[in-house]
């Protein structure tokens, strides 16, 4: 079980499942990864979307199997609820929200057997700072880790390379060697 960063496409990645952010309030308010990901997947999207229950609580999470006739990189997709385009929320109530659905996708997961998962890292639409969203992605797995022994691998994927050279910075002024020595937190090469 290990927290895996990588800088490289999101959507060139081979893991199970992956993590699609949305407004759950209702219909039409995905974020950015969830929009590409329907736009490349059209198929799969359009044969699922119509299955995704709205609303969606803020801070939870629903997963759908994606049928295998369809060419897709992942047998899964999470739908995670984190964005909020109506109230006005301070950074720490995000990073709760943000924490809270991160943690339902890492149960579910657990529950369904899912043994990899893809995700950006989740700033709720450009809304939290990248450096606060992935400690909070940290500190939820950590814990999650901490308690199960079946917790799946989570590759977070960044592109561009000043965001992955900010976040670089951030993991060697923030952490401690233990984390990486454990081999839970560890950076692609």
């Amino acid at each position: 079980m290990t927290l895996k960063i990588f800088n490289k496409n999101l959507f060139e990645g081979n893991e199970e499942a992956i993590i699609l952010t949305v407004d759950g309030a209702s219909r039409g308010m995905e974020g950015n990864i969830a929009r590409t990901f329907a736009r490349l997947n059209a198929d799969v999207w359009e044969d699922l979307e119509s299955e995704i229950g709205y609303p969606i609580p803020l801070g939870l999470a629903r997963v759908y199997e994606i049928h295998p006739d369809f060419e897709c990189n992942q047998k899964y997709f999470f739908i995670a609820s984190t964005l909020n385009h109506l109230g006005v929320l301070a950074d720490s109530e995000k990073l709760k929200i943000q924490a809270s659905a991160f943690r339902h996708v890492l149960s579910i997961a657990e529950a369904r057997g899912i043994k990899s998962i893809c995700t950006g890292v989740m700033v709720g639409g450009w809304r939290l700072d990248l450096e606060l969203a992935f400690d909070q992605m940290v500190k939820t797995y950590l814990n999650a880790a901490s308690n199960s022994g079946a917790v799946p691998n989570v590759h977070i994927y960044v592109l561009g390379g000043n965001q992955y050279e900010k976040l670089m910075y951030f993991i060697r002024a923030s952490y401690s060697n233990s984390v990486f020595d454990r081999g839970v937190v560890t950076i692609a090469q």
